[in-house]
């Protein structure tokens, strides 16, 4: 899947979450996230940022009315079960809470896919997880990431490595400041990849340096679509020349 990332950058504004479900219809994303943090985080300036879950219904609703996917990455396990009502396809497990296995527990008990974001993850945790999850491989998806704006530690090969190491399919999600990481990481057919979007360069969004403007939404999925085939099967056939001749 290509999935577009909200994350916060609703503001906590149905209106504004609306604005980004009309502009990513018109591309080919394949779904759209938010995102739900633990209680504690929307304390103080922050829970401006928090949705009600009425805004919630109505953004799967609509969400779904767009032929899109539904996800929300999550990290207050209490939600899940609401989450699970409205019709959530699947989840996202963010930061290091790939060790937190009450939360990973309730996610699997909903028989949905979950990405598990490896971003803050030591490679011990991370064997540690694929030990306790190897019979709910096919549910699961790790995601390579990494928390830097800056190009030259995204680490793609990586993608590969984790693949070969760990026997899981890897995703590829995105927090470099330069998009072109995007179609540089289909070299390493992940399995999904995911990008933060925003909807203008005037506001400071909480995902804002690693965000695409939404509007690009619909060139940067086409360019990952058609990129994608460039990689080929890797075996060197004859062919015609199909250039024009000079």
């Amino acid at each position: 899947m290509i999935i577009a990332e909200i994350g916060m950058n609703h503001l906590g504004s149905l209106k504004i979450a609306k604005e980004y479900i009309d502009k990513l219809s018109e591309s080919k994303v394949d779904a759209i996230t938010f995102q739900i943090r633990e209680k504690s985080y929307y304390n103080g300036e922050k829970k401006k940022y928090l949705l009600r879950d009425e805004d919630y219904i109505t953004i799967a609703k609509l969400v779904k009315s767009k032929n899109k996917k539904f996800g929300v990455a999550i990290a207050d396990e209490n939600k899940i079960d609401f989450l699970n009502s409205i019709g959530v396809d699947f989840y996202k497990v963010i930061r290091n809470d790939i060790t937190n296995d009450s939360l990973i527990s309730k996610l699997l008990s909903t028989g949905k896919k979950i990405i598990v974001s490896t971003g803050l993850s030591s490679d011990a945790d991370i064997t540690g997880f694929v030990k306790k999850n190897k019979n709910n491989k096919s549910n699961i998806v790790l995601n390579h990431t990494q928390l830097s704006y800056d190009a030259h530690e995204c680490n793609l090969s990586a993608i590969e490595k984790m693949k070969e190491k760990y026997s899981f399919k890897v995703s590829f999600g995105s927090h470099c400041s330069n998009k072109n990481v995007l179609y540089m990481s289909l070299c390493y057919d992940p399995s999904d990849i995911l990008f933060y979007v925003k909807l203008d360069n005037k506001e400071k969004y909480p995902d804002d340096k690693h965000s695409i403007l939404v509007t690009d939404a619909h060139e940067v999925t086409k360019n990952i679509l058609e990129l994608s085939s460039a990689v080929g099967t890797g075996n060197k056939i004859a062919m015609i020349n199909k250039m024009e001749d000079k």
